[in-house]
């Protein structure tokens, strides 16, 4: 089968997925990220360094395991980009094993009123420098921008072998998660900590500044997304979901959710697809998403129990639900069985992934993903 075929296919898979349709057997969503470096061999410290390596590694997963779908292809974690400004957001451990993160703040709370002002003028004058080593020298500054641009263009080369050469599908088009405010805060700009005191003790700044982050970042990113045919990915917009994790119910809906349905309402209205990957647990915002029109939303929850995400939330595609407890610790033939259940028990409007990022040495054993994968794409429900 060439690769324009394949894709043709695994389009079809999604397509009915995302209409609750019978499929000859049920889509596959790769969510495998430093643990392929590992099972092949790599110390991180090595691979991460190396595109021509990243490529090899990614090539030779796909070709032993065979998704129909790859959330990454080798360009999470661009520690070369990060050294080069000497960042420090992320880093490796010395075993060459553990992908590190630091909770950085690059705004302090009484800023918020600089950020609203000038967002541009602040990013450069205060928070970049808080971002990058001391003293950083221009030539550093241009060795940085080139290796910004070295990793683009290999982020664009793996797109192309793993659309044109292996006719796979991604969850999104290239550059199209829409981040949230609430999440920008969270993962670059605020940080975890200070961000969860924020929500308390400075909620009017932060309700302003989430304001102009969705109109400077969000919203173009929405519009960009809503405008692609979606080629070559199975939703058109994405979301990330992790800062929610230290909200209320009544947080949530104040400060995280107008930005998610800012996204879905325009997906559903342009007859467009939203995909939300979701660290952490999210069921008790289930609510929220009752009202979802059905096949809009595919949702890849990670610690909630699927089975019961299904019962509350009929109308949204789930995808998921293995889990890596037993990917790592179990026999081929559990493995199999709970791969069966899933399939039989979600039925259609199901894609069969993950229920964690899977990074670490002991979250899967080879010869248990290879019967796995072997059995979701042989078996028809």
């Amino acid at each position: 089968m060439d690769a324009k075929q394949a894709l043709q296919e695994r389009t079809e898979l999604f397509d009915n997925a995302f209409a609750f349709k019978h499929n000859k057997h049920t889509p596959s969503m790769s969510n495998f990220w430093t643990w392929k470096y590992l099972d092949a061999g790599y110390n991180l410290n090595d691979v991460l360094r190396d595109y021509d390596m990243l490529e090899q590694a990614n090539r030779s997963f796909h070709e032993l395991y065979q998704f129909d779908c790859y959330m990454d292809k080798g360009t999470r974690n661009p520690i070369r980009v990060s050294e080069a400004f000497g960042a420090r957001f992320h880093y490796i451990d010395e075993s060459g094993e553990f992908v590190l993160a630091d909770d950085r703040c690059l705004i302090e709370a009484e800023e918020y009123p600089e950020l609203s002002a000038d967002s541009q003028r602040f990013y450069w004058e205060k928070a970049f420098p808080r971002y990058v080593k001391p003293g950083l020298t221009l030539a550093e500054f241009k060795a940085g921008v080139q290796e910004f641009l070295a990793f683009g263009e290999f982020a664009g080369k793996m797109d192309d072998i793993f659309l044109n050469e292996y006719g796979t599908l991604s969850p999104t088009p290239a550059n199209t998660f829409a981040t949230t405010p609430f999440e920008n805060l969270f993962n670059f700009l605020r940080g975890i900590k200070e961000l969860a005191l924020d929500v308390r003790k400075h909620r009017a700044e932060l309700l302003e500044v989430s304001e102009l982050l969705w109109l400077s970042s969000g919203e173009p990113v929405l519009q960009q997304a809503l405008a692609t045919d979606g080629y070559g990915a199975f939703a058109h917009v994405g979301l990330a979901f992790l800062a929610h994790s230290i909200l209320s119910h009544s947080q949530f809906e104040e400060l995280y959710w107008p930005y998610v349905k800012r996204v879905i309402d325009a997906a559903a209205a342009a007859n467009k697809r939203v995909f939300v990957f979701c660290e952490s647990e999210m069921l008790r915002f289930a609510d929220f998403f009752e009202d979802v029109p059905k096949g809009v939303v595919l949702i890849h929850p990670e610690q909630d129990d699927i089975f019961e995400f299904r019962r509350r939330l009929p109308n949204i595609v789930l995808a998921g639900g293995m889990p890596a407890s037993l990917l790592g610790g179990g026999t081929k033939a559990e493995c199999v069985d709970y791969a069966k259940r899933l399939i039989d028990e979600l039925g259609e409007g199901f894609v069969f992934s993950t229920n964690k990022m899977m990074s670490y040495r002991n979250d899967a054993k080879r010869e248990n993903l290879l019967a796995v994968m072997d059995f979701v794409r042989s078996y028809e429900p």
